[in-house]
């Protein structure tokens, strides 16, 4: 998983004027594991991060749907 650094840095290299940024973490997903009763370990949020930011819809961005989705297919035992 890329840092928030790194990240920074890739994505924001070359512009000029103003942004908008949004940023999920891990805690995010355990979080929401959490309000949802789905067991998630650190290791396995990374991985849901991970995979988010590979497989994101630029169209639709990341949003909570997102995160609830990856954490329906770890509750199944598909990820």
């Amino acid at each position: 998983m890329p840092t928030v650094t790194e990240v920074i840095k890739r994505r924001l290299r070359g512009v000029k004027g103003h942004v908008a940024v949004a940023i999920w973490e891990e805690a995010d997903v355990l979080d929401r594991a959490r309000e949802l009763g789905i067991a998630c370990s650190q290791k396995q949020a990374r991985e849901i991060i991970d995979t988010i930011d590979r497989k994101q819809d630029c169209s639709c961005g990341i949003t909570w749907d997102s995160i609830d989705f990856w954490l329906y297919e770890l509750k199944d035992g598909r990820l």
